[in-house]
């Protein structure tokens, strides 16, 4: 059979409505990080709750959906966050980033991290601690809303090269901002080459953030360091970013960035 004509009878086979049932429960529910009802979410695709029940429960069976046992709404869980870090993109990044990470932990005595993009949120993917027996971090797999009070939020949305307005757009919808109130802040983060400004979610904290760069200038990830010196740390947030910008740009060019 001619190679057109596989391609044809390809287009004409049956789809999959358990697989696709399946994935449009995941989608919604990834759009609900603080759960949602069995009945709601069947609302929100367009079945009936008979429809999603075994659906719900096979997830849920495989890890991959979660069920607060208080109210009962369902959740995403971290699995599939765990298979995407399986995945050999994103674990090129992480055996790149680790090494580098840890070794800026330990020369300025506080923790980073390192986030992607992931729909409406933004996920943790790698972290590293100092050593000190107290400090700030960042949970490894935790789960952020996209939105501007976010470092990592700003910083991946700043250096967007080929979706630039698309992910602009999604912060702005996220933040509950029209996108000319935010542009200009983007374009100084931007301009600047990383972001570094009081915390917006924690008193007290200095937030500072650069960006992990591909070969083509497209932003991977955000290298995030929460600045809270103890006692006996220099208070001075200046050199620590020095550290991380650095570190940022030795991540960039060991997983194909150019070099300056």
């Amino acid at each position: 059979m001619p190679v057109e004509d596989d391609a044809a009878d390809a287009l004409r086979r049956p789809g999959a409505p358990a697989l696709e049932k399946g994935l449009d429960l995941l989608e919604a529910l990834a759009a609900e990080p603080n759960g949602i009802s069995q009945k709601n979410l069947a609302a929100k695709v367009g079945r009936s709750v008979g429809e999603i029940f075994r659906m719900l429960g096979a997830l849920e069976q495989r890890g991959y959906v979660g069920r607060d046992p208080k109210t009962g709404e369902y959740g995403l869980s971290l699995r599939l966050f765990q298979l995407a870090t399986q995945h050999p993109p994103a674990r090129r990044l992480q055996q790149a980033a680790l090494p580098v990470m840890e070794e800026l932990a330990a020369a300025v005595g506080l923790s980073c991290h390192l986030s992607m993009l992931s729909g409406p949120h933004f996920l943790t993917v790698a972290q590293a601690e100092s050593d000190r027996q107290m400090g700030w971090s960042v949970k490894l797999g935790a789960l952020f809303p996209f939105t501007m009070p976010y470092v990592s939020a700003r910083v991946l949305a700043a250096f967007q090269h080929r979706r630039r307005d698309e992910v602009m757009a999604l912060l702005a919808r996220e933040s509950g901002l029209a996108v000319d109130a935010i542009r200009p802040r983007l374009d100084a983060i931007r301009t600047a080459g990383y972001d570094l400004s009081p915390s917006e979610m924690v008193t007290g904290l200095v937030d500072m953030s650069c960006p992990v760069q591909d070969h083509s200038g497209q932003v991977l990830a955000a290298l995030t360091l929460p600045f809270l010196p103890q006692r006996d740390q220099d208070k001075d947030p200046a050199p620590t970013l020095a550290r991380l910008r650095a570190a940022a740009a030795d991540i960039s060019e060991k997983i194909g960035a150019a070099t300056a």
